[in-house]
């Protein structure tokens, strides 16, 4: 009970930080919305104040990206500044709807800055969608590995699988287990996953081998039953290594993504301000 009452106010405090997040945001889109329309109507324009908000936010928006990467510096807690950088997301996706006539442009330079703008947001959702649910992917399988070491895990699961059929006695065992690694072991602890699967991961693989394996148990003895439990458990073993392997390169390319068309995005924001303003002037 006790643990209860203290864990309490720090979810209240959670949900009143996302109950004013998004209540500042929602008044920021309205006070916006309102100017631009007052500007519309007074015959000014409209385009250069939601251009520059709009500016002015993607900005704000790689800099809380470099925030974030930067635990060490003394600025207040990231969690917070992840909190900044998604209101800060939704609020300019409310303004580019203002900004804009259509949602992709018709020039040249318009249409790719809008084609840029939306794959930006897009990936942003996405990682949004991901930081929630990948996460919690990842600890569903057993053991946690680094993704620069996930290859060493792999070698060694391999190597364990050669010296457990190198070290078989029993000449059935020998037989029928050798076949089945040839045949269809070897290519699963040998190579590395395919793209279908790092796209969509799952357990196709593992359960046609695990019940292929078990299904030679009426041709072994207690040895070769043994070593086929075994190798199951190795199988199961490489398939969860593989499945963190997708999951956390699902991760990095988004990071990779996201963060470069997110400068591109700011680069090609620039220089549609600069020559929007000189047509202006």
């Amino acid at each position: 009970m006790s643990s209860r009452l203290i864990a309490m106010p720090e979810q209240i405090s959670f949900a009143n930080r996302r109950l004013i997040g998004v209540a500042v945001t929602a008044i920021a889109i309205m006070l916006s919305l309102a100017l631009v329309w007052l500007i519309d109507i007074r015959l000014g324009h409209a385009s250069v104040f939601s251009g520059s908000v709009l500016l002015a936010c993607l900005l704000g928006l790689m800099l809380i990206g470099v925030r974030r990467r930067l635990p060490i510096l003394p600025l207040g807690k990231v969690s917070t500044w992840t909190q900044v950088h998604l209101y800060v997301g939704f609020f300019s996706s409310a303004i580019y709807w203002m900004h804009v006539p259509a949602i992709v442009g018709d020039g040249v330079l318009e249409c790719s800055l809008s084609i840029v703008f939306l794959v930006v947001t897009i990936s942003g959702y996405y990682g949004l969608y991901a930081s929630r649910t990948l996460p919690k992917r990842l600890t569903a399988v057993e053991g946690q590995h680094r993704f620069d070491r996930i290859q060493w895990h792999r070698d060694q699961i391999s190597s364990s699988a050669r010296e457990l059929l190198d070290g078989l006695s029993e000449a059935s065992a020998v037989r029928v287990l050798g076949n089945f690694y040839t045949k269809y072991l070897f290519p699963f602890f040998e190579t590395r996953p395919s793209l279908t699967y790092l796209m969509v991961p799952n357990g196709i693989r593992r359960r046609r081998l695990t019940n292929g394996l078990k299904e030679l148990d009426r041709y072994l003895e207690d040895e070769g039953r043994a070593s086929a439990g075994k190798l199951i458990a190795l199988v199961r073993h490489r398939d969860d290594l593989d499945y963190q392997l997708a999951i956390q390169l699902r991760l990095r390319v988004w990071l990779v993504v996201h963060g470069t068309m997110s400068t591109v995005l700011l680069v090609a924001s620039i220089v549609h301000a600069f020559v929007a303003l000189r047509h202006l002037g």
